[in-house]
């Protein structure tokens, strides 16, 4: 493993973007992107509240790359009863106005089903008091679904879900799931991280996602921690990594390199950065203090 230099990191990134003049900034820089992103992007770049349920560590894959500790017993449901009424409390004075509602999880958020009803019905309870509905979306590697189970998920009120392709190798059965999911919901999203061992398959991913009507891109760097490390070194001993936010594996460039090919080729689907820069905002408190408002940042549905 090669420890990088934050300056080359940095240096590098900004080079690529000046070749690129088709890039968007927003968030003093932090969200670099083509075209309008969606919606459920939007609170990462700006003081708008946005609530991220993880559902709980199962998954029925293993990714080499997953930050998840092998070892660690799973949980229940997410928001017990204090966090309800502090939510509660928060939206009916006003002071919480939540933007967007989403379910990831260190595992597969879908083989967490019931527990993702009774929490999307408790927010369903809440926008009586709300301005405006919150954006709801989940996360899958896109194994389990079906047209019985987005029926179900449509039904429960979701605008988006966001399918990892990586996580099945980019696998055809996926492919077609993702397909059918384009069919329910006003956008479904590809969020699947610059893996150096997936270029191939990532260029090749592009045009077919364009075709199935695929409305987002978001694709960025694989952070490490403890937990994937070993596992990462072992297929890749002589990965470069570089601290940020936290540490992260340098992609070689390659999210520009794709960047650069939907650019050239005008895929219809809009393309975000979602590097350790974006980690960064999204997860420290100064876009609470200020920041950009993003009116023109996100695709209207």
């Amino acid at each position: 493993m090669q420890i990088l230099r934050i300056q080359e990191i940095y240096s590098n990134r900004f080079k690529r973007q000046q070749r690129i003049k088709e890039l968007q900034y927003h968030a003093g820089g932090n969200c670099v992107h083509v075209g309008k992103i969606s919606p459920g992007c939007k609170p990462c770049f700006t003081s708008t509240k946005h609530i991220n349920l993880t559902v709980g560590i199962k998954c029925n894959l293993k990714c080499d790359y997953c930050t998840s500790d092998d070892n660690i017993c799973d949980f229940k449901n997410p928001l017990d009863k204090a966090m309800r009424a502090n939510i509660t409390l928060k939206v009916l004075s006003g002071k919480s106005l939540i933007s967007a509602v989403s379910f990831t999880g260190g595992g597969e958020p879908l083989l967490y089903l019931k527990t993702i009803v009774k929490n999307m019905k408790f927010f369903h309870s809440l926008e009586q008091w709300m301005k405006k509905k919150p954006w709801y979306y989940l996360y899958t590697n896109g194994l389990l679904i079906n047209d019985v189970l987005l029926a179900r998920l449509k039904d429960l009120g979701f605008d988006e879900i966001r399918v990892h392709l990586g996580a099945s190798n980019f696998s055809s059965a996926v492919y077609k799931n993702v397909e059918k999911a384009a069919a329910y919901f006003k956008a479904v999203s590809i969020e699947t991280p610059a893996w150096p061992l997936h270029r191939g398959k990532l260029f090749e991913m592009l045009p077919v996602i364009d075709s199935i009507g695929i409305k987002h891109l978001n694709i960025g760097e694989i952070e490490i921690n403890r937990f994937n490390i070993k596992r990462i070194l072992k297929v890749m001993p002589d990965a470069k990594v570089h601290q940020c936010f936290g540490l992260h594996l340098y992609d070689g460039g390659l999210v520009y390199d794709l960047i650069e090919e939907i650019v050239k080729r005008k895929y219809s689907y809009s393309v975000i950065d979602c590097s350790c820069f974006v980690k960064t905002i999204q997860r420290a408190g100064a876009k609470d203090v200020y920041c950009e408002k993003g009116e023109d940042l996100c695709k209207q549905y």
